[in-house]
């Protein structure tokens, strides 16, 4: 065969390959949740599945944490190992960003579709460590987060763990509380700052451009898991860190993981 020949059949292979690659169709849901995966095969391991829940009619991957007990949705991983900004905007927010082998937030319009599956009841698990290898959890029985119409409103009741209610804050102060709020980033903001939010002369405009984060804010409450990033010995009195305050005060946290479990209601 000529060179110019096996140049133009090479070109063809190559032209062929794209074609066939950029037509091939998306993966074919291997379940609605995690949880469901593992109900209809418990030897399935932890890693990146495709699924479909139910009520929607689009798929997308997710990171499944699979165990002998269930198998577990990652909605968020934080633990600056890719050294991964979460000071995102709302599109952003809303579709998910990072690497769901690694550091990643999921995607809102995702977490809400999961949460609103007919008979797949959910609940929340926020995994969290600190530089001193000591471990806790915070889970909350009940757990959804509203369309974008009503700006992704968080309702998580029920709970129960090690780490505390940090989403409540203190019962003392309303401001501090953040169930039934609206989901902000620095570019479409939904919460109760009023351009009055601040630590020093400095005022913002919202709680995500104070604390550098999308997050389910009041004004401004005191968990913030997508925070900033500090590794120790430098960890201490951030204005943005990995906020979970009920059990490591003014403490950035080393990793924090948020999971959904479904069950098959009865």
């Amino acid at each position: 065969m000529g060179s110019i020949n096996l140049f133009r059949y090479l070109f063809f292979i190559s032209f062929y390959c794209l074609q066939t690659i950029s037509k091939a169709p998306s993966p074919v849901a291997q379940g609605y949740d995690c949880s469901d995966i593992w109900e209809r095969n418990n030897a399935a391991t932890s890693g990146i599945y495709t699924i479909n829940p139910r009520n929607t009619t689009f798929r997308f991957p997710v990171y499944c944490k699979m165990s002998k007990n269930g198998g577990w949705t990652l909605i968020q991983k934080h633990n600056g190992e890719d050294a991964l900004d979460f000071f995102k905007t709302w599109a952003q927010y809303v579709n998910g960003f990072g690497n769901l082998l690694g550091e990643h937030w999921l995607g809102l319009k995702h977490i809400n579709a999961m949460t609103h599956q007919t008979d797949r009841p959910c609940k929340l698990r926020i995994s969290l460590g600190d530089f001193s290898g000591a471990e806790a959890y915070a889970e909350y029985g009940s757990f959804t987060i509203g369309n974008a119409n009503n700006f992704y409103k968080l309702s998580a009741k029920n709970y129960s763990g090690t780490a505390g209610d940090a989403f409540l804050g203190s019962a003392k102060i309303p401001r501090h509380n953040q169930h039934g709020s609206y989901f902000s980033t620095w570019d479409n903001y939904h919460d109760k700052c009023n351009q009055r939010c601040g630590l020093t002369d400095i005022k913002f405009q919202s709680c995500s451009q104070l604390y550098e984060a999308g997050w389910w804010f009041n004004a401004c409450g005191l968990a913030n898991l997508n925070g900033a990033w500090h590794a120790a010995p430098e960890h201490l009195y951030w204005r943005s860190y990995v906020s979970w305050p009920s059990w490591r005060n003014l403490e950035s946290l080393k990793f924090s993981e948020m999971y959904l479990i479904h069950s098959q209601k009865n």
